[in-house]
């Protein structure tokens, strides 16, 4: 008998970051949609290999915010996403509570960069047309989902499915 050798999925790590200036948040706007349409959404992206998740932080945000920020402070609140195109990803946001610089995206993928009230903010990421996108950072950043929650979802045929939550 021979082993077949299977290649493991490749897993998907995501730092995102969330910058306060006083009571307003940070958000970038970049294709986001269902259709590919532009949405405003919290700064961060892929961790690359041999990347720590805070020096991906530093990294992303930088590219797509322009500002330096320093280690986090806390873990806002964790992802863990199981889809068919990406088995087991893990997305952890972080808050931010000392950057330096002006606002000024490097990636050409981001359309725009801006501090906004965090009521203004609230609405422009209830936008988002995907509960992993959006539900997560609503209940965390409106004060109904406590520093470092963790959510479970499933996306399959099409349905994300939150499947547990603490």
């Amino acid at each position: 008998m021979t082993a077949e050798s299977k290649a493991p999925a490749p897993r998907v790590q995501l730092a995102i970051g969330i910058v306060r200036r006083g009571e307003e948040v940070l958000l970038v706007r970049e294709s986001l949609g269902a259709y590919g349409e532009a949405l405003w959404s919290l700064p961060g992206g892929g961790v690359e290999d041999g990347e720590l998740m805070h020096e991906a932080l530093r990294r992303e945000l930088r590219e797509e915010t322009g500002l330096l920020v320093d280690d986090p402070v806390r873990t806002a609140f964790l992802l863990h996403i199981d889809s068919e195109s990406h088995p087991s990803a893990l997305a952890v946001a972080f808050e931010i509570d000392r950057w330096e610089g002006e606002v000024a995206p490097e990636d050409s993928d981001i359309e725009r960069a801006a501090f906004f009230p965090l009521a203004e903010a609230l609405e422009l990421l209830g936008a988002l047309d995907s509960a992993v996108q959006r539900d997560p950072v609503v209940a965390y950043l409106s004060g109904a989902a406590a520093p470092g929650s963790t959510w479970m979802y499933r996306y399959r045929g099409g349905e994300e499915t939150l499947l547990a939550r603490w």
